[in-house]
């Protein structure tokens, strides 16, 4: 089993700012090796996403964009004030169904630049929750070899719109994806209602039946004292850190994913 350090929930000292088509952000950078772009969940940058952005260090270069803000430090993780954020930002559309807005073209980039860094066959992206489907779109490049979708909840749904899991590709997108005959790895609790059986539906549809590595979790493995009342963040806040437990199997078979495909050894 692949070890990981004590859980470390501190911020990655270094950062640069990094502009693309008027879009600037702040990117945190912590690691050696392969490249692979974190995306954060929507509240923000957690606790519990900087402890799985450490573990990941220990393995990889990684990069973590701050979405949501600009600044040499983390924008703090506020739900509330975050979700509104989201909602006014003209780079992230939540319920858009086949437009994901300016800032996967942002994202795009950045992993081209960090492909041009490090090297290597590619580069892997992790997207989660508000991000997970941004992983897809980042898989139209070539330099992107490992696209990991984990509890991917956009577009948004209401009882009455986005329930067809919708993964806001277009249908030339979709072309795209398919052409390039690409493996990629998806993660969701069964009973997540943010992310139902319908959004791994199209994403199996999209990637095929025989790529699309599936890890569908049964509840019980969430962990119990997670922020939400569903199972929902499959590497975050609902990770059991035990070195037995499902959730953090799950990080290693994620970490086994990513160094198939972005290795150079």
């Amino acid at each position: 089993m692949t070890m990981f350090g004590t859980a470390n929930t501190i911020p990655f000292d270094e950062h640069f700012s990094f502009e693309h088509a008027g879009i600037v952000h702040s990117v945190f950078e912590k690691g050696r090796g392969p490249g692979v772009l974190l995306m954060h969940e929507l509240p923000g940058m957690t606790d519990e996403f900087w402890r799985l952005a450490n573990w990941l260090s220990e393995h990889f270069t990684v990069y973590a964009p701050d979405l949501f803000g600009r600044a040499p430090k983390p924008t703090p993780a506020n739900p509330g004030r975050n979700f509104f954020r989201a909602c006014i930002s003209r780079e992230i559309h939540l319920f858009a169904s086949n437009d994901p807005g300016p800032i996967t073209q942002w994202l795009r980039a950045l992993a081209k630049q960090l492909h041009e860094r490090i090297g290597g066959p590619g580069v892997g992206v992790i997207g989660m929750c508000m991000t997970g489907n941004f992983a897809l779109t980042l898989a139209l490049d070539p330099w992107v070899t490992a696209p990991v979708t984990s509890q991917p909840g956009l577009p948004a749904s209401t009882p009455f719109h986005n329930q067809d899991g919708g993964l806001q590709m277009s249908a030339e997108e979709k072309s795209q994806f398919a052409a390039r005959e690409i493996d990629a790895m998806g993660l969701r609790f069964d009973g997540d209602s943010l992310c139902k059986a319908a959004r791994f539906n199209a994403v199996r549809d999209l990637v095929g039946a025989d790529r699309f590595k599936e890890h569908v979790i049964d509840d019980e493995h969430r962990n119990p004292d997670g922020p939400l009342k569903h199972p929902h963040s499959v590497l975050t806040a609902d990770l059991v850190d035990a070195d037995d437990s499902v959730t953090k199997g799950k990080l290693i078979e994620v970490i086994g994913f990513l160094n198939a495909r972005i290795s150079s050894v």
